[in-house]
């Protein structure tokens, strides 16, 4: 049923057609079978236009997690997986004021935060994706009390001072904070290696810039800092200009970015044991900050440009870490 759903969600003309909703449904399972995609993988990559040898070449939810677990220590990733403990590691790139709640203890500090930040944003500990995120006015209830029961009663959690973004990258969209997610593989010799890079922007007045919450994300060169190609969205589909504000994707140039360089090279090298994370950085006024690092980068924005696979991309890795890997056994 699932299935069916998604098909009449991407193709709603096959609503009662029941003969060609039968044959792309065993398009579907063919492909679950033979490439590993999820049904909505299949709309999303276009893959009915896609011949055998260029659906080999994409990176799908069934064959990325192998690369996560060989380049990643999970023991390690729980630093980027857990936000209370990416504060721990990460607190002097964020730039701004974090509190980090685990019980009633942190409630005389919680206190002290709100004076200063009334309005801040609450994530919890183990937020993936954007869900559980919101934004909480401390005058609105009636005491410190009272808001910090409903902090504490959810679990360990980060509270932040609100991002002010800067001009340049708020005029895509305003409503929310715009990022760049920087996709990293970090060798041993301490360089990050980029491999693709993206900014992400929310669309129709959402708060927040994640593709699977309706966002839009648009493709940077990471040498230059501008962006290459048009936004798109996580049904593929293609915007010269931003739909809400009117505002151009390519040709625009990341202000200061020679500060996201510098700093993903440094990021990358607080925790040498995860190679492989995409970073989120905001643009302030006074700069970039970093925002969050995920340990299992998703690949559906390079991939949805040009029904451009990844998978090839993946494997260039894995053969950096076999040939290191190799060298150290060496050594021994």
């Amino acid at each position: 049923k699932r299935v069916n759903d998604t098909i009449l969600e991407n193709r709603p003309e096959l609503e009662g057609k029941k003969r060609a909703m039968k044959k792309l449904f065993r398009e579907i399972m063919y492909c679950r079978f033979m490439y590993g995609i999820l049904p909505k993988e299949y709309f999303i990559y276009r893959f009915d236009l896609l011949s055998h040898e260029g659906r080999k070449t994409f990176v799908t939810r069934s064959n990325k997690y192998k690369y996560y677990k060989k380049f990643n220590s999970k023991s390690y990733a729980e630093f980027l997986n857990r936000k209370t403990e990416t504060v721990r590691k990460f607190g002097e790139f964020y730039h701004r004021d974090v509190l980090c709640v685990y019980d009633e203890d942190e409630f005389d500090a919680f206190c002290e935060f709100i004076k200063k930040h009334p309005r801040f944003i609450y994530k919890p500990a183990q937020d993936y994706g954007g869900h559980g995120i919101k934004i909480y006015n401390a005058e609105l209830y009636e005491s410190p009390e009272d808001l910090f029961s409903i902090i504490v009663f959810n679990g360990a959690c980060v509270c932040e001072e609100l991002i002010v973004q800067g001009q340049e990258i708020a005029q895509f969209h305003p409503d929310s904070v715009n990022t760049v997610r920087i996709v990293t593989y970090r060798s041993d010799d301490g360089v990050a290696h980029t491999q693709w890079c993206f900014l992400r922007m929310g669309a129709g007045g959402s708060h927040t810039d994640n593709m699977s919450a309706g966002g839009i994300s648009a493709l940077i060169d990471f040498d230059t800092g501008i962006i290459i190609d048009c936004g798109r969205d996580y049904k593929g589909d293609r915007f010269v200009f931003h739909p809400d504000t009117g505002v151009q994707f390519v040709g625009f140039k990341i202000p200061r970015w020679d500060e996201v360089k510098e700093m993903v090279q440094k990021l990358a090298n607080v925790l040498p044991q995860v190679r492989f994370v995409g970073w989120d950085l905001a643009y302030t006024e006074n700069g970039w900050v970093f925002v969050e690092g995920n340990a299992q980068p998703q690949c559906v924005a390079p991939q949805i440009t040009a029904y451009n696979g990844k998978l090839g991309t993946y494997r260039a890795m894995d053969e950096i870490y076999m040939r290191e890997n190799e060298a150290a056994a060496k050594e021994v």
